[in-house]
């Protein structure tokens, strides 16, 4: 049977949403560049959350005034 992967391997797997299986090519990788991939993952999809709530705010701007509240609520996006 295959060995269990390494815990950086199963996190990085359950920060990207895949089962471990399928990152099973980092099986031979050192520890330290599995939690150095998993960090630049973890700050990519960090900036990508950024960047879509940053869209959204700047999309509302295009809303007519009287609207913009309620579409704030309905794309859940704060004032800014």
């Amino acid at each position: 049977m295959s060995a269990s992967p390494l815990p950086e391997t199963a996190a990085l797997a359950a920060r990207l949403g895949v089962p471990a299986e399928h990152l099973r090519a980092l099986d031979g990788c050192a520890a330290e560049d599995v939690a150095l991939l998993d960090d630049a993952v973890e700050l990519a999809l960090r900036a990508e959350d950024r960047a879509v709530s940053d869209g959204l705010a700047a999309a509302v701007r295009f809303v007519p005034r009287p609207l913009r509240g309620r579409a704030r609520a309905l794309l859940g996006v704060g004032r800014g």
